[in-house]
This record gives C-alpha cells, structure tokens and sequence, in this order.
C-alpha cells in the first residue's frame, strides 16, 4: 500500500496512513495473544480520520471511565 489509507483506498481516495487499526477489537483477554495482535491479517494501516471513524462511531462507548485522547491512545478519564 506505499503507507496509503487502506480504508480510503477502498473508497477510491488517496490519502497517506498513519495508525495501524487492529481489526479485531483488542480486549484483555486477547491483547497478549500475538496470533491477535500482531496478525497480520487483522492489521489495516488508516488515516487518522478513518481510525477515529471506526472507533468514535462505532465503538463509541468502550467502557465506564474511558475514552480515546486527540492520538487515538484509550486513557482513563481523569475526575476534575
């Protein structure tokens, strides 16, 4: 792919990638497991705005006390 969206590729626009999105959802109980996480198979290289597409609108509620911070990183929310 040349460090090109995969995600925009498919939409007939080139556009350079920057995240690597794991395809399965990462979990606890699947991060450790590199035939998961480190598969590629279930790599896709995206754009920043396709990452935050799959994750803020698909995932958008991932857990009490977590959200994704301006980098994509799933931080827990700090109390004010």
């Amino acid at each position: 792919m040349q460090g090109l969206c995969e995600s925009c590729l498919k939409k007939g626009r080139i556009r350079p990638g920057k995240i690597v999105h794991h395809t399965i959802y990462l979990t606890p109980e699947n991060i450790n497991d590199p035939n998961v996480s480190l598969n590629w198979e279930y790599l896709r290289y995206d754009c920043q705005d396709c990452h935050n597409i799959e994750h803020h609108e698909k995932h958008s509620v991932l857990a009490d006390g977590l959200m994704f911070d301006e980098l994509g990183n799933l931080v827990k929310i700090e109390e004010v």
